[in-house]
């Protein structure tokens, strides 16, 4: 089976959004739309080639003749205008996520972050407004007519034939359609299915890697009988995400944390205020991640590529050799100069934006975790027998060098006594004292390791006699991951409220800091600051079913201010009101130890 045909076995079923506006695309067709651009060392840009000029062919031809410079590709040539971009909606495209309940997914924490980083765009490098619009007609009229393509890549590595799905999108509109973290130019994703021979040889699936933004590791993965998975025949099922195109395996809501690395040190000092000043609160959203609460709707309520589905795929292979693969290392759209890069073109299935290889492609079992497990299904076994054998013959070793010490300790206690008996020989057996000692612990401490190794040795064993028990399928994630279908919930009043109340909170707080800062000179400053900010966090509790434990903690708070203050002020009776307090508390549990000795 060559491996367009093993592309073809296994090629993903792919489910979008109703509302999503650009689909996986032919990658020349796009490229003819686009201009190339270089950028000059004095950071000025020159345009190369214009829109209709370029192919794949002759991109790869310029890329090798400009390998020491910096290229990118453009793909909307002028974005449209605000009337423009009112024309196009009113035509009806750029429909909007319905149900979209972005705030009210996340905590008053994560949404205060959320305005500090929209503030950000004002001096970032960003795609202008209406290039989604521009982007999308251009779509429209010049490329979704090429077919709906994957770039399909094979490679055999460690005992794996890892099958890997490339899927290109002119834009990213994650910002501008959803209310996502970036839009940018151009996109890449991809999906992988980890292939192996079954016990008769045969080659099957056994884990398939979604990737997800910029996220690597462990938890990208699914095993083939994960309960996540859903499948139609070999063809695994994922849902991109609306406008950012990221994989999840299922139908799904999915919150996103983002985590700048120029923003780091920035939420490791909120994230200690915020626990000062709020202990009541739920800091999970800052912990996990720079807390901005970003939601990829996975909803796969719209078009179907793939097998069966609304559209077919037609599959074009890749490899290290592929010309435009290769040789084009630059970005796939508008170079933003982006500080925290989000908001550039990404480069393309092989390179990262330095040049160098993409990890998922040089390293794809890295990639997700891959490289510790095994393809052969026979390989537990055999690794249990070659450790119980380690083991065993570790045992027999340590019984072979305690024999051996023993017989030297009992040796040399006996000499010791003689030593002991003679004046003379006192000093000399005191010398010989500590080496019987050290003696002593080394025993003790091989028969401490015989002991674990004993236990270890029993469990080999009982493995080996029974089998090893199946691992559960998300084993590997350390946790179970349950679907988020919280946009299948009913409407009620509550989350109604939830959502209004999500909008409005972070102005609201917003002012209270301006009072802070304003309204010093008034006489209800602190009143002011204080009702203001207990009342937020209040609404907060109560919108969260958490407001019983809200007042507990503003009482306790209350009843230590007031403590410190008392002791401050009138150090005398505060204490003399704490000592009668514990009076009383000290007499009733006496009482009640007496009736209990009755």
């Amino acid at each position: 089976m060559d491996d367009l045909e093993l592309l073809r076995r296994f090629e993903p079923i792919l489910r979008f959004n109703r509302v999503e506006l650009f689909l996986p695309s032919d990658t020349g067709a796009f490229v003819a739309a686009c201009s190339l651009w270089q950028r000059l060392p004095d950071g000025t840009e020159e345009k190369i080639a214009e829109p209709g000029d370029l192919d794949l062919d002759r991109l790869a031809a310029i890329s090798r003749e400009h390998a020491a410079d910096t290229l990118h590709l453009l793909y909307v040539q002028e974005p449209l205008t605000r009337k423009q971009f009112r024309q196009w909606r009113h035509e009806g495209h750029g429909e909007a996520m319905p149900g979209a309940s972005r705030f009210s997914q996340v905590g008053i924490t994560g949404r205060i972050i959320d305005a500090l980083f929209r503030l950000t765009l004002l001096f970032r490098g960003r795609v202008p407004r209406g290039s989604v619009a521009a982007g999308e007609i251009t779509y429209r009229e010049s490329i979704a007519g090429s077919g709906t393509p994957y770039y399909g890549r094979v490679s055999r590595e460690a005992g794996w034939t890892i099958l890997q799905y490339w899927f290109f999108y002119p834009m990213n509109d994650w910002r501008s359609s959803f209310h996502g973290i970036n839009d940018h130019e151009a996109d890449w994703e991809n999906l992988i299915v980890y292939a192996g021979p079954d016990e008769d040889g045969v080659l099957q699936p056994r884990w398939v890697a979604f990737s997800s933004h910029d996220a690597e590791g462990d938890g990208l993965r699914r095993r083939v009988d994960d309960p996540d998975l859903e499948w139609e025949g070999d063809h695994v099922v994922a849902y991109p995400g609306a406008g950012s195109h990221s994989h999840t395996p299922n139908a799904m809501d999915e919150l996103v944390r983002v985590d700048p690395p120029v923003m780091r040190g920035f939420v490791r000092w909120f994230r200690r205020i915020l626990r000062a000043l709020t202990p009541w609160g739920d800091h999970t959203s800052v912990d996990d991640g720079f807390g901005i609460p970003f939601v990829d709707y996975h909803r796969g309520d719209g078009v179907s590529v793939g097998p069966g589905g609304d559209r077919e795929w037609t599959p074009v292979v890749i490899d290290d050799d592929t010309p435009w693969v290769r040789d084009f290392s630059g970005r796939w759209g508008r170079d933003s100069r982006d500080r925290f890069g989000g908001e550039s073109a990404p480069t393309g299935p092989k390179h990262e934006r330095d040049g160098i290889d993409r990890v998922r492609w040089e390293d794809p079992l890295g990639w997700a975790g891959m490289q510790k497990v095994d393809p052969d299904p026979r390989a537990p076994a055999r690794a249990v027998a070659e450790r119980l054998a380690s083991v065993s013959a570790r045992i027999r070793a340590i019984d072979d060098e305690v024999g051996l010490l023993r017989t030297a300790a009992r040796r040399e206690n006996s000499e010791l006594r003689a030593l002991d008996a003679d004046v003379v020989t006192q000093a000399l057996a005191k010398d010989r004292r500590e080496d019987l000692h050290q003696r002593d612990e080394a025993m003790l401490a091989l028969r401490d390791e015989r002991r674990h190794l004993t236990a270890e040795r029993d469990a080999l064993e009982a493995a080996e006699r029974r089998g090893l028990p199946l691992e559960a399928p998300r084993a590997h994630l350390g946790v179970e991951s349950v679907p988020d279908e919280a946009h299948d919930e009913p409407a009620n009043v509550r989350s109604r409220l939830l959502r209004i109340w999500a909008a409005v909170s972070t102005p609201l707080l917003m002012i209270i800091i301006v009072w802070l800062l304003v309204g010093v000179g008034s006489g209800y400053y602190w009143v002011g600051a204080i009702v203001g900010v207990l009342l937020v966090m209040g609404f907060e509790a109560l919108a969260r079913r958490r407001l019983i434990s809200f007042i507990v903690w503003v009482v306790i708070i209350a009843i230590g201010t007031s403590i410190v203050i008392g002791l401050l002020e009138r150090w005398q009776w505060t204490l003399a009101v704490l000592f009668i307090f514990g009076a009383i508390v000290l007499l009733l549990q006496n009482l009640k130890e007496l009736r209990a000795s009755r």
